[in-house]
């Protein structure tokens, strides 16, 4: 039996549409002291996960209806960010397996499957899980666990560069010493600290070392900030020699590792630089976005721009105004957890697919929460796409059930996607977007809002235009 305490027993989603292999599964694993929910689609699995938390899925590859196997586990990914999952497939070929690793599985067996050989990576899975409970009881990050950020945007590093493990070593001046301070993704033999110099000799060890460790392929940049070396940031595809990294891997990391270091002395020195962490996250989200969509690498940067305006305009008090600068930054971070082609699909979604995408709010409201943002900063976030008509998703609130932060993002938002290209429109002048914006007051739009967006449309179309012009040479590259 597999109770990991008496409080404690570990939950398991089954998504499988063949009902006799979904019943076999979840006997043998019921048998082995687990608790089963048991659902034949994607849609279901996601419904369920919406109800309650999950500790793995286990999720056939092929499924009916719109969402396949690896959809569904994105979903789930961020719906509960610590969920584990494991993936049935009667046919593999090496780019699936290299999807499914920059989603984060933690198993991939191939049909036909024992009931044995389930129940021992079900195990294998949970070991980790086992140690974290007994370590942190799962609780979310709390604003103060400081390294809630680093967490992650390292988690979103590795899901953009398909790695299995993330490091972040940390430069211990005083014993001269870099440590590994963060690991996550997949299990890994410790990690020794290696002596610090001031000569590049660390990292020729550092790197060494993880090769003697993990036998797979690695790479490993140091962090710098104004010339001192605060650390170094790693990935690998742990056993997985099949697949190499890139020069264009290598280079996406030295760029993460330049936004990366601002936001390391934020965590050293909180007090000094907390006025700039907002414009630190931008960068970092812009560089994520760009990585999904070239066209969106500058979209936080100018959203939150256009909420500064909009907030100075309607009286909104400077400490209000950062927590307001930081909801626009961050608040789509859902769609990360979406699949690329839907977000960059030139031609109309389907129905099934708009749903998917109208839950990305959620996903930014969930992800946010468990990183342990104060909960107005999140309905922020998760209300950006209501509608003053009560129209819009995903809870149809209407007029004053919106926060007037919700209100001002969903116009900036949508101001600056009318200015920009998008794989599947042509931007608009800022007085075309501008006449639509107005078309919308009272419906899309509150009133208030649009009204404060004239008073500062002329300050704003200065400022935008220059951004709008290098981005569109962006996208006729990208084309």
């Amino acid at each position: 039996m597999f109770r990991l305490t008496k409080d404690w027993t570990p939950r398991i989603l089954i998504v499988e549409d063949e009902g006799m292999v979904n019943r076999l599964y979840g006997h043998a694993l019921e048998q082995n002291g687990f608790a089963v929910v048991q659902v034949g689609t994607g849609e279901a699995a996601i419904e369920a996960a919406l109800g309650q938390p999950f500790d793995i899925a286990i999720i056939d590859l092929r499924l009916p209806g719109k969402l396949d196997g690896l959809t569904t586990y994105r979903v789930l990914k961020a719906i509960h960010p610590n969920i584990k999952g494991i993936i049935i497939t009667g046919y593999g070929n090496r780019q699936l397996l290299i999807e499914a690793l920059r989603l984060g599985v933690d198993g991939w067996l191939e049909k036909p499957v024992t009931v044995t050989d389930l129940v021992e990576v079900v195990r294998r899975a949970m070991l980790s899980e086992a140690r974290e409970f007994q370590q942190h009881g799962w609780h979310p990050p709390s604003p103060s666990d400081k390294s809630a950020l680093l967490k992650l945007f390292l988690q979103m590093l590795m899901a953009t560069t398909v790695s299995n493990v993330g490091i972040l070593w940390l430069v211990d001046p005083d014993e001269q010493y870099i440590r590994p301070q963060i690991v996550l993704g997949e299990k890994i033999p410790p990690i020794p600290p290696v002596q610090y110099t001031m000569s590049s000799e660390w990292l020729i060890t550092l790197r060494a070392t993880m090769d003697e460790i993990t036998s797979s392929p690695c790479l490993i940049v140091p962090i710098r900030w104004q010339g001192e070396t605060l650390g170094a940031i790693g990935l690998c595809r742990y056993r997985l020699s099949s697949v190499p990294y890139s020069q264009s891997d290598l280079h996406y990391l030295e760029r993460f590792a330049e936004w990366l270091a601002p936001l390391l002395v934020a965590w050293f020195y909180p007090v000094e630089v907390l006025t700039n962490l907002t414009v630190l996250l931008e960068s970092l989200t812009g560089l994520l976005h760009g990585q999904v969509d070239p066209t969106e690498q500058h979209h936080p940067q100018r959203l939150r721009l256009i909420v500064q305006k909009l907030g100075r305009a309607l009286g909104i008090s400077p400490s209000k105004l950062v927590l307001l600068e930081l909801a626009a930054t961050l608040h789509d971070l859902g769609k990360l957890f979406l699949p690329t082609h839907i977000l960059s699909k030139p031609s109309q979604l389907t129905e099934e697919e708009r749903r998917l995408i109208q839950q990305h709010p959620v996903y930014s409201e969930q992800f946010l929460r468990r990183l342990g943002l104060p909960k107005n900063i999140t309905l922020w976030v998760r209300w950006h796409h209501e509608r003053y008509d009560g129209n819009g998703y995903p809870d149809q609130r209407r007029a004053d059930e919106i926060p007037l932060e919700a209100q001002i993002i969903s116009v900036a938002e949508t101001l600056d996607t009318l200015l920009s290209p998008r794989p599947y429109k042509l931007p608009l002048s800022f007085d075309e977007a501008l006449n639509r914006i107005r078309e919308e007051r009272g419906k899309q739009f509150s009133p208030v809002v649009v009204d404060a967006l004239e008073e500062v449309a002329e300050e704003l179309r200065e400022l935008l235009q220059p951004q709008i012009r290098e981005q569109e040479k962006v996208f006729s590259v990208s084309s």
